[in-house]
């Protein structure tokens, strides 16, 4: 577990609010989230993309945001896409998302771990440890060049932010 702080992030991307499992469990291009990944990527390596520009960045966020109904239902408000430096960077059809400055904990998840809940344990138990609170009620992975797919799972790695006080 580390500590690092994180300027505000402005996000490009699209999302997604409900059960992000209704129509298949786990890691597949098949459920609400897998959806999300392809419509970003197919838009985002269209050749005539108005975003084809930010294929060059290097960090890709899944943010995952609780809301009243995810404990109760399972819904949770997903969103996924890349860093921005400014509203002209978007076009219209994309959503954006502002990350406020933040601390946050970070936990790096290896190989099939990053499939389970096994990051979100070890971020419960090091806030029972260390007398630290949750600030906001999200959480966001970071793909990087250290992830290799999903039929690479076993060779990845992940990186989980959980903002704290």
């Amino acid at each position: 577990m580390k500590i690092v702080e994180r300027e505000q992030m402005l996000l490009a991307g699209f999302g997604f609010y409900g059960d992000p499992f209704n129509g298949k469990a786990g890691w597949t291009e098949e459920n609400e989230i897998g959806i999300l990944w392809s419509r970003f990527m197919g838009l985002l390596f269209k050749p005539d993309s108005p975003i084809a520009h930010l294929k060059e960045n290097k960090e890709w966020f899944e943010v995952w945001i609780e809301t009243e109904e995810s404990a109760e239902k399972g819904f949770f408000e997903i969103f996924v896409g890349t860093q921005v430096s400014g509203y002209e960077d978007v076009p219209y059809t994309m959503q954006m998302k502002v990350l406020p400055k933040a601390s946050y904990a970070v936990v790096t998840a290896h190989g099939s771990s990053i499939k389970s809940e096994e990051p979100y344990i070890e971020f419960q138990k090091w806030l029972k440890s260390s007398g630290t609170e949750q600030k906001y009620k999200y959480n966001f992975q970071t793909y990087d060049e250290r992830f290799r797919g999903i039929d690479k799972i076993a060779e990845s790695e992940l990186d989980f932010y959980f903002p704290i006080k």
